[in-house]
């Protein structure tokens, strides 16, 4: 079947949704990463990712010892973390009551500076203060508030927890779209004073840390100072799950990155095959023109051509290795995780058991609220990268190779790019606003994905560009 019989026997709407698929999925994925970043700092209230957290892992098969003590978080912020600010947290489960109305609650307690190291957005009143400690106050949710008083405007009333009355100082709003969705529990949350919690439960335990850091970089100085804060009060800190958000962030930051470098990937490769083909271009155009001229003559009769030819080469070249320049970036590998030797059998055996020594030690663990979002988010990036990989991308190139063997015109296609690259790019981010994530617009990377979309349609469509542009016409 000839082409122009293929074309006319088929439609090209298939095609074109294909295409529009791959570029709604690129177009998506590049405005979701680039939030994604933001969203971790912001949730990371005063200090954003600039915080170092232990949580005590907990089993049942650890000693009740391996969680805090208020003494313990009095020695390090007088003694190890002086210079720190410094936050903690215990979780438990009850009942919170007003009159006749019930209501499963989440408590954490809290000292007064766990605000700064959490997205806790007031609504009303004021979170819990230094002078609060020894007082049987509370701050609770927006959930919980309308599940007890059916209303919002609750500061200065009291709730029922554990049996006693508690003041609630004020209310905090809860976020009802996609991170807030996503780790909603199903019921309400309140803070109080930690030294209330452990005097009213039997169980309750300080089993989170958090404090500021001074480096943000990949040096371990964050977790170095945080061990030896940990062995000044007889903790192991095998005990704990530390995790360094200025890390957690940077890696964060590096699946933008490689998505990054897959789209330059592409859009080197489609210049490479420009400049190749231009290349070649003008080689076959000098051999036919020596076939009846000397050097000089042909120099002469056509200098003006090839001056443009030449520097369009040197054109192609240079936005080559600007791409180039843009897209290369320092991949980090946490130390733990290479090995001296590239082929060292031990060491992986090692890595997978500690791997599987981890996960049951973890067993039974139960990750604070700060840690639930990082999960979240990660899980979200690591999608959002693969589908970018591979879906977004062999989406296009199916789309283009269908619209090519349909024989479409390179303009219909520019065009059909352009406009749905533009649609995609506003509907993503009025998505963003509805779910209210930051909305984060990296031009490069944006102007990036463009340039690469565009090389590929030139590249795949233009007939012109199989030679270069240069022998096209007939020479007499």
């Amino acid at each position: 079947m000839k082409p122009a019989q293929l074309k006319q026997d088929k439609s090209a709407y298939p095609a074109y949704l294909v295409l529009a698929l791959g570029l709604l999925v690129l177009t998506w994925s590049t405005l979701l990463g680039s939030s994604l970043p933001a969203q971790l700092a912001d949730l990371g209230g005063l200090h954003k990712t600039g915080k170092i957290t232990a949580t005590w892992l907990g089993g049942s098969h650890q000693p009740e010892e391996g969680s805090f003590s208020l003494q313990d978080l009095r020695q390090l912020s007088q003694y190890s973390l002086r210079d720190y600010d410094l936050a903690y947290a215990m979780e438990a489960s009850t009942s919170a009551a007003y009159q006749k109305n019930q209501s499963p609650a989440q408590v954490l307690g809290v000292n007064d500076r766990y605000a700064q190291f959490q997205q806790i957005n007031m609504r009303s009143g004021n979170f819990l203060t230094f002078e609060q400690e020894n007082q049987q106050v509370a701050v609770i949710d927006e959930e919980l508030a309308q599940a007890l008083f059916q209303n919002g405007n609750v500061v200065g009333l009291e709730i029922e927890l554990y049996g006693r009355e508690f003041k609630i100082v004020g209310v905090a709003g809860n976020d009802r779209f996609l991170i807030g969705t996503l780790t909603d529990r199903g019921y309400g949350t309140l803070y109080i004073p930690a030294k209330k919690l452990l005097e009213l439960e039997a169980d309750a335990r300080i089993t989170s840390l958090a404090v500021a850091t001074k480096d943000a970089g990949t040096t371990g100085r964050n977790t170095a100072v945080l061990a030896s804060a940990l062995a000044s009060i007889g903790q192991d800190t095998a005990n704990y799950k530390i995790i360094d958000y200025n890390l957690a962030g940077l890696l964060m930051e590096q699946g933008n990155q490689l998505r990054h470098f897959g789209a330059g990937t592409v859009a080197m490769v489609m210049l490479f095959s420009l400049l190749r083909r231009k290349i070649k271009g003008i080689d076959h155009f000098c051999r036919l023109r020596l076939r009846d001229n000397y050097w000089w003559e042909m120099i002469k009769g056509d200098a003006v051509r090839l001056v443009f030819g030449i520097a369009a080469v040197s054109a192609l070249a240079a936005v080559l290795l600007l791409v180039w320049k843009s897209i290369s970036f320092s991949l980090y590998i946490p130390p733990q995780n290479i090995p001296n030797e590239l082929i060292d059998v031990s060491f992986w055996a090692d890595l997978i058991k500690k791997g599987i020594e981890t996960r049951q030690q973890s067993a039974g663990y139960a990750a604070p609220p700060g840690e639930v979002q990082l999960n979240v988010l990660n899980t979200i990036q690591n999608w959002n990268l693969f589908l970018n990989i591979f879906l977004g991308w062999p989406l296009f190139l199916l789309g283009l190779y269908q619209t090519q063997l349909l024989q479409e015109k390179l303009l219909k296609v520019e065009v059909f790019c352009s406009i749905f690259l533009l649609a995609a790019l506003s509907l993503g981010t009025a998505l963003l606003w509805l779910i209210k994530m930051p909305l984060v617009m990296e031009t490069g990377e944006v102007l990036l994905v463009f340039s690469s979309v565009f090389l590929t349609v030139v590249t795949f469509i233009d007939r012109r560009a199989a030679d270069g542009g240069f022998t096209s016409e007939k020479f007499s």
